[in-house]
């Protein structure tokens, strides 16, 4: 099934900041017991630039993840673009686990969105990891009335695609780039491995399973480039 939407506002262009790990990865032989890698896992993040339809420039962030400080988060955005934290009008998560959006503390002159669905898993989320005190530099939370939900082409040239799943109301973020069709899938596909083998993790129950492997199916035969929730490009 041929997923890609029509995009209005045309071709954009786009920088990776931070290609994430998981802290523990089946494929490795690992267990989330003994995680080698340290809690939480980081997400994949990248920058999108366009226009808005006034003719201002946006500078969207997709899934802006959690740093052990913001100055490290600004310092990935600075060596990759060359753009200061103020330049950032936009951040997008995708869905509503920790690490694709307590990174949104990083920008709070900009707007927070989120797709359909995900504003009052959020602020869940947000509520109980309140509860916590992680002790590892991640915290304060952030205040999550602020996000506003979104669907369909939300900037010109950038588009929220439902990719239901590893979570039911998980938003990827579909745009155009040199002639390329590209997805930030966020963790609709979590690594290579898990693309190769169609499954994601978490699943509550069979369901979930067959619905992440369509879609994993789905973005398989509409997309050029995929960016992993938790891994480098995957380039078909």
């Amino acid at each position: 099934m041929y997923i890609f939407p029509k995009i209005r506002g045309g071709e954009v262009s786009w920088d990776a900041l931070v290609f994430g790990h998981l802290f523990w990865n089946r494929y490795f032989g690992e267990t989330p017991e003994n995680p080698p890698r340290g809690i939480p896992s980081t997400c994949s993040s990248i920058l999108i630039r366009g226009k808005e339809d006034n003719g201002q420039d946006y500078c969207l962030v997709v899934d802006p993840t959690t740093r052990h400080s913001a100055e490290e988060y600004y310092f990935d955005l600075n060596r990759r673009t060359g753009l200061s934290p103020g330049a950032v009008t936009h951040c997008f998560t995708t869905h509503h686990h920790f690490d694709h959006w307590n990174g949104l503390k990083y920008f709070p002159r900009a707007q927070w969105l989120t797709g359909a669905g995900n504003a009052s898993l959020i602020a869940g989320a947000v509520k109980e990891a309140a509860g916590r005190d992680p002790g590892d530099g991640l915290s304060p939370l952030i205040p999550a009335e602020r996000i506003r939900e979104v669907s369909g082409e939300f900037l010109p040239g950038v588009y929220a695609l439902p990719l239901p799943g590893h979570t039911a109301a998980l938003h990827g973020v579909a745009f155009m780039s040199g002639g390329r069709r590209i997805l930030a899938a966020a963790d609709a596909v979590m690594t290579k491995y898990h693309f190769a083998d169609r499954v994601t993790e978490f699943q509550p129950d069979a369901e979930m399973r067959l619905k992440a492997a369509e879609t994993i199916t789905n973005i398989a035969e509409s997309f050029h480039i995929i960016i992993p929730g938790h891994d480098t490009m995957i380039v078909l």
